[in-house]
């Protein structure tokens, strides 16, 4: 079976600056990678390559079988629909409401009325955890509340890969562990395949398949968490 998320030999320098050096790696469906390593050693960078923001020199990403950097304009924006991309800082729109928010790209690709974007959204934020919020603003929502938010906009679509960006950074250890498990029961409901960066130990044990470190750029190395346990 084809790998979900694949990378080969992957590089990207930025004004002369190696950012990802021949980055390599495979996700298979239904996985989940957790991403870890020191600020800047690459980890957001690859995501963010992984789904085309930015072009690398060198290499190629597939996700489901499409090589990202290579598609038309309109082929791309047709895989970005399924994924879901939980930004570090939950990348809410302070002007418009949460609900609005949680919809914002379907409203764009889908032909739902009003009412049913409102219903979605309702259920996706029910899904994440959070009820009664959907005429609230994300400057009325706790840190912790905006994770979630931010959660309930990346599965709207029902995507097959979600991609988390050090969903708990910032938030206290209970707020953590209530994350994660968040993470862990959207992910069965969906069937999807995760790549998550982090930088808490706990949370990677709780999620991961695989753990991958990064250092200076390079993927160190990728092991299984039983593995990653006993080496670290």
């Amino acid at each position: 079976m084809a790998a979900a998320v694949l990378a080969e030999n992957l590089s990207l320098s930025i004004n002369g600056k190696d950012i990802l050096r021949q980055i390599t790696l495979s996700v298979e469906a239904g996985e989940t990678l957790v991403l870890m390593g020191k600020n800047g050693s690459g980890k957001t960078m690859l995501l963010k390559t992984l789904v085309g923001l930015f072009t690398p020199q060198q290499g190629k990403a597939l996700i489901l079988g499409q090589d990202v950097h290579r598609l038309a304009h309109g082929d791309l924006d047709a895989l970005r629909r399924k994924i879901g991309y939980v930004f570090q800082k939950s990348g809410l729109f302070d002007s418009l409401h949460v609900w609005e928010n949680v919809v914002f790209a379907l409203r764009r690709f889908s032909d739902l009325n009003e009412h049913e974007l409102r219903a979605k959204a309702t259920d996706c934020l029910n899904r994440s955890g959070l009820k009664d919020v959907e005429d609230k603003y994300p400057s009325e929502l706790s840190g912790g509340m905006q994770k979630r938010a931010g959660i309930a906009r990346a599965i709207a679509m029902d995507p097959g890969i979600l991609l988390f960006d050090d969903p708990t950074a910032g938030l206290d250890p209970v707020l953590t562990d209530a994350i994660a498990e968040l993470i862990k029961a959207i992910k069965r409901n969906l069937g999807s395949t995760a790549i998550v960066v982090a930088h808490d130990f706990n949370l990677a044990y709780k999620l991961a398949d695989k753990i991958g470190l990064m250092v200076a750029g390079n993927l160190h190395t990728v092991m299984t968490r039983d593995e990653f346990r006993t080496t670290s």
